[in-house]
């Protein structure tokens, strides 16, 4: 009887928020964002970061792999400074099939995609450098005259991006598989 108690006590005081994965998870995901920001040449602040509540699971079409769909799962977000209009970006997961420099099983298969002035972020502008993109200052921004961002274009941009990882991984593979015929 006393060992079942001093179980049940071990039980009750299990800590099972004994790690901070919120805290983790938030901090790999802010990584991943700085990374994609170098990436994509598009900077903002991430002061205000907040989901959209736009989710979807994209499943893109391919041949190359029979029992393997390439699905991912994408989140929309909004962030910016207090100062700033804020920029679209995406939170993804690969999570089934293959996609150019995506590592799913080593780095959970998270990435972030930025679009562009063209692809959505409509409204971003130069950098003060002239190769990369910001997010223009609210005191620089008129609404209604200047360039607004939209959300549609930013999925559609999304969508083609992700086609394009899939494309390039199927190329990949296809050359790995010819190089190695070939040396036989």
């Amino acid at each position: 009887m006393k060992r079942t108690n001093e179980f049940l006590q071990t039980l009750y005081e299990y800590d099972h928020d004994f790690f901070s994965y919120t805290q983790m998870a938030r901090e790999r995901w802010y990584e991943l964002i700085r990374d994609a920001m170098k990436k994509f040449k598009v900077h903002f602040d991430l002061e205000n970061n907040d989901t959209v509540k736009q989710q979807r699971e994209i499943i893109i079409p391919q041949k190359e792999w029979e029992y393997s769909k390439c699905k991912f799962k994408c989140e929309l977000f909004s962030a910016g400074g207090d100062w700033q209009i804020p920029v679209y970006y995406f939170r993804c997961q690969l999570v089934d099939g293959y996609a150019f420099e995506i590592e799913k099983y080593r780095n959970s298969g998270l990435f972030v995609f930025i679009p562009g002035k063209t692809e959505g972020n409509f409204h971003l502008i130069r950098s003060s450098n002239g190769d990369d993109w910001t997010a223009p200052d609210n005191n620089d921004w008129k609404k209604g005259i200047d360039p607004e961002r939209n959300d549609r274009k930013c999925w559609e941009s999304l969508e083609k991006y992700l086609k394009v990882l899939v494309d390039l991984e199927i190329e990949k593979v296809k050359s790995e598989r010819e190089e190695r015929s070939d040396l036989r």
